[in-house]
């Protein structure tokens, strides 16, 4: 009878949810805590006379995030780096250097709908590359 039950309560998470049965069993072991990683990524942004943005959105489910964003290039200027899920922000620093970590922490939603801004102090086009390290 209680497999009934949770069968019947996985099935209208999954309908009311959009997600699907292996989406359903990543949250589950979220939930028991045995559910984690971490990410080492490089990324790239076109920066148009001194600002870029990027989109990310990915169904999350609640987990905290914490690591820090690095930049690689270019070699001069500074950067001030803002991270929005929504209307919260995630991170905002000012004065980024090449070469600096700029850590953060964050606790997500059930969706993270992730926007970075970056603005540079030279009014330039320039691709900013960098490396992203989170742990979840």
């Amino acid at each position: 009878m209680t497999v009934l039950i949770q069968k019947g309560l996985n099935e209208i998470i999954m309908q009311k949810t959009g997600i699907d049965e292996g989406q359903l069993k990543k949250m589950e072991k979220l939930f028991e805590g045995n559910l984690g990683g971490a990410i080492d990524q490089n990324f790239s942004m076109p920066i148009n006379n001194g600002t870029g943005t990027y989109n990310y959105s990915k169904t999350s489910w609640g987990v905290t995030i914490d690591g820090y964003v690095m930049i690689t290039a270019p070699e001069n200027g500074t950067w001030h780096l803002i991270a929005r899920d929504g209307d919260k922000v995630v991170f905002d620093r000012e004065g980024v250097t090449r070469g600096q970590q700029a850590s953060f922490c964050y606790h997500t939603g059930f969706k993270l709908n992730l926007t970075v801004t970056a603005i540079w102090s030279e009014k330039k086009d320039t691709t900013l590359n960098g490396i992203i390290h989170a742990k979840y």
